[in-house]
């Protein structure tokens, strides 16, 4: 999927593709693996891709939020982190403790 996205983007002179890979958890080693192959992919056919890599995060996920950034940050090289469902509780504050790992 990521190969064919790339190619096209590449052929339509296109500046960004971006790719959602929801879903995966970070217990699965299966869809983890898929997650490196896709950043090697990505990375032969475009040099330096990944440019970002964002993780999406839910605030009310709590300690496991953690694992799961450390996780995804091994195998794919986490750049950022997107925190959802942020109201004005004081949900969230594991991305603290993530920001500090």
């Amino acid at each position: 999927m990521i190969y064919d996205a790339l190619q096209s983007a590449q052929a339509r002179k296109s500046d960004y593709v971006i790719v959602d890979t929801a879903g995966r958890l970070h217990n699965k080693s299966n869809l983890m693996a898929e997650l490196e192959k896709m950043k090697r992919t990505a990375g032969r056919l475009v040099p330096g891709a990944p440019h970002e890599v964002l993780l999406v995060l839910d605030a009310t996920t709590g300690q496991n939020g953690l694992e799961q950034a450390r996780r995804f940050t091994e195998t794919s090289g986490v750049t950022g982190i997107v925190l959802t469902k942020l109201d004005g509780t004081a949900k969230g504050g594991i991305v603290v403790a993530i920001a500090g790992s």
